[in-house]
């Protein structure tokens, strides 16, 4: 489970938002949390959970409450246990923000101490990219308060901290907005400005420096009739007298092709927040892979992900489709991936070389030492993918695979399921607008039920209600509820979901697409080797063989070792293929396909 104080309070459980209850059982986890794996007195939980005088059964609602937190756990109901004379919950603390928070925050101040300024860098930001609003958002009283206040103290000297260091790394222009912003927001601050006069300075804006000191000693002295201290008016007479230490030059800024970041991006924050954090320490490359079944959102995950690191890497943003899986395109070789890398990076052709190798060395060379993000979007296996990669820890590459890169060392993969509920409904009201979706929460989960929750499918499907203002929900889900023509729904444009499945078989071998579509007719919900084994006529051992290399590819899902399903969307497109090659499949295939004798005629 991961938890969630540094914005509003939140719970996940494997994806899934916990529904909390009332405000008492709100009030009672963040006590518990707070004092992580440590025993909280019942008087404490008491004073939090009411705000005057807890009533005479405050002891018993205390364990209802307790109770009812249990509930909400589910299987993790035994995290809260009665020890003594209060309560405790057991947690890896870095399953809680908030401490999560203090760990890389100490950690990164023990880098910037023994000289790695770039690892204390990226813990900073990894720490600030934790929050999602105001500490303990909507906890209101006075204990929450100061512990809210204590908490937004914290995120402001950290953030203090980052851009200290990043203008001691030569940084100065692109911090001004951002401390601007903050010396608006804490005009007495006086550490806050120092860093903005300091920036400013050395950006060539010296008077708007000296302008900025002349503000906060104003305020000061309006309002708390004081001067400022010592240190930001040593600051003002250096800057006056021109004796700073001369700074090092701003990287210039490298190309960036990175493709935009879309308005409507939904959820994946779990995601985002396990990737940004997972940088390889030292001198080995960071490698995040993303993969997942077609139209899960893997490379909307990738920009934005990419997006939110792209300041770390000031000498270029690199984006290349691998084309592993799109339709009517070959996957892009190694060697012409390559020539496309060095040219987007800004060598002339003349000085590209022609071999294969000698591409793959000068990429390495012309990357080393260098701070580059490189994005591999569409990535067919690891073969395609391993002659591209940098050679230096200062570079970071992202790829996105439909495939399980297992045969790439080093790599810190995640792999995307479809949204949960919440998520895709939410994902279906932001593109068919609030105003036709806010009432009808019923109506918006039945239509992303019938689209397996699957993104691609729900912001289809979404796009053509929008643009269909005749159609009410129950029209759109009529629809959907046909299984002979879902897949032809789901389908605006150059965007098909039944194009995506479609590549992916084609890209299987020819034993794996046999498998397929003898799955197309199995009737079955789960099944195992032995079951496939009689499909095809063939041992079991190479059954499981094959129904493991279609798990790796996404065709193929788990819940549990040993047992394998189809997403809902996949199971209509393997009994299309089925229908199709009627003739390979075995007589024990061949009696299931009764059910979907009249899909020929809609897919052809």
């Amino acid at each position: 489970m991961y938890f969630e104080l540094l914005g509003t309070l939140r719970v996940q459980r494997d994806g899934e938002r916990v529904d909390l209850g009332g405000l008492r059982q709100q009030r009672l986890l963040v006590m518990l949390l707070l004092s992580a794996n440590k025993v909280v007195g019942a008087d404490r939980l008491l004073e939090a959970m009411w705000d005057d005088e807890p009533p005479a059964t405050a002891r018993r609602q205390l364990h209802n409450a307790v109770a009812a937190l249990r509930r909400s756990f589910g299987t993790a109901k035994h995290l809260v246990v009665k020890d003594g004379p209060g309560y405790r919950i057991t947690v890896d603390p870095h399953g809680v923000d908030a401490h999560r928070f203090t760990a890389m925050v100490a950690s990164a101040s023990a880098a910037a101490a023994g000289g790695r300024t770039a690892a204390a860098v990226e813990l900073l930001e990894a720490a600030l990219a934790l929050w999602n609003g105001p500490a303990l958002s909507g906890l209101t009283s006075p204990a929450f308060e100061i512990v809210a206040a204590r908490f937004e103290e914290n995120r402001l000297t950290a953030t203090e901290r980052l851009i200290g260091l990043r203008l001691d790394g030569g940084e100065a222009s692109s911090l001004v907005p951002q401390l601007g912003e903050l010396v608006s927001r804490h005009p007495l601050r006086e550490e806050t400005r120092k860093l903005l006069m300091l920036a400013l300075h050395r950006c060539g804006r010296t008077a708007d420096a000296l302008n900025a000191y002349e503000q906060g000693r104003r305020m000061l002295r309006d309002e708390l009739g004081v001067d400022p201290g010592a240190s930001i008016r040593e600051l003002y007479e250096r800057i006056l007298r021109d004796d700073l230490p001369k700074r090092r030059p701003e990287p210039a800024p490298g190309r960036s092709f990175l493709p935009y970041d879309t308005a409507h991006f939904t959820g994946r924050a779990e995601e985002l927040r396990f990737l940004s954090v997972s940088r390889s320490a030292g001198t080995a490359l960071s490698i995040l892979a993303i993969d997942g079944m077609p139209g899960a959102g893997k490379t909307t995950l990738a920009v934005r992900l990419a997006h939110q690191l792209a300041h770390r890497f000031p000498e270029g943003h690199l984006y290349l489709d691998l084309h592993g899986h799109t339709a009517g395109r070959e996957p892009l070789e190694p060697d012409a991936a390559l020539e496309r890398l060095l040219l987007d990076f800004g060598l002339p052709p003349d000085r590209i070389p022609r071999g294969g190798r000698q591409r793959a060395a000068r990429w390495r060379a012309e990357l080393a030492e260098r701070r580059v993000l490189v994005v591999l979007d569409n990535a067919l296996d690891a073969r395609q993918v391993r002659p591209l990669l940098p050679g230096t820890g200062k570079a970071q590459v992202i790829i996105t695979s439909r495939r399980r890169l297992a045969g790439l060392d080093g790599v810190t993969s995640r792999s995307l399921d479809v949204f949960p509920p919440s998520d895709a409904a939410a994902l279906f009201s932001r593109i068919a607008g609030p105003d036709r979706t806010a009432s009808r929460p019923d109506a918006v989960a039945e239509v992303v039920a019938l689209c397996g929750h699957l993104p691609l499918a729900v912001a289809i499907a979404a796009c053509r209600f929008h643009n269909r203002p005749a159609w009410s929900l129950e029209d759109l889900a009529f629809r959907l509820r046909d299984r002979a023509t879902r897949l032809a729904e789901l389908s605006l444009e150059d965007r098909s979901v039944a194009s995506r499945f479609e590549v992916s078989y084609e890209r299987l071998p020819a034993a794996q697409r046999r498998l397929f579509r003898a799955l197309g007719a199995f009737d079955g919900e789960e099944l195992d080797a032995a079951d496939a084994a009689v499909l095809l006529g063939q041992p079991v051992p190479e059954a499981e063989r094959l129904l493991e290399e279609l798990f790796d590819a996404h065709v193929l899902r788990q819940r549990t070792a040993g047992r394998y399903h189809f997403h809902d969307l996949v199971r209509e497109h393997a009994r299309v293929k089925a229908v199709e090659h009627e003739s390979v499949l075995t007589t024990i295939g061949r009696k299931r396909l009764t059910a979907v004798g009249d899909l020929e005629c809609s897919f052809g």
